[in-house]
C-alpha cells in the first residue's frame, strides 16, 4: 500500500502526463517537495489539465461547427446521420457571398 506521500506522487505524474503527453522524469525533485508542495503540484497540475479539456471541448466545437457549414454549402457530403436545419444552410450561403453573421 502506497503512503500519502507515495499516492500524491502518483497522481501528480498522472496529471502531468495527461497535461503534456510524457512523465516528468527528472522534471521535479520529488525528495526535495514537501507534502503541502505535492497537494499545491496536483492542484496546479489540476486546474492546467481542466483548461486543456475546456479548450479541446470549445476547439472541437468550432471543427464540428465549421464542418456543418462545409455540409450546408455542399462542400462536404453529409453523413447520414446528418441533418442540417435550413437555417444553417442560409446562414453558410450567406457567410460565403460575404454577409458576416
Amino acid at each position: 500500500m502506497l503512503s500519502a506521500r507515495d499516492n500524491l506522487i502518483s497522481l501528480a505524474s498522472d496529471l502531468f502526463k495527461d497535461a503534456n503527453g510524457f512523465r516528468p522524469r527528472g522534471i521535479f525533485n520529488w525528495e526535495a517537495m514537501s507534502i503541502a508542495d505535492l497537494e499545491d503540484l496536483v492542484d496546479c497540475l489540476g486546474h492546467e489539465l481542466e483548461a486543456i479539456i475546456v479548450a479541446e471541448r470549445e476547439w472541437q466545437a468550432e471543427e464540428d461547427r465549421m464542418w456543418r457549414e462545409d455540409v450546408a454549402l455542399g462542400i462536404v457530403a453529409p453523413t447520414p446521420d446528418v441533418e442540417l436545419e435550413q437555417w444553417e444552410v442560409w446562414e453558410a450561403r450567406a457567410e460565403s457571398a460575404g454577409f458576416a453573421a
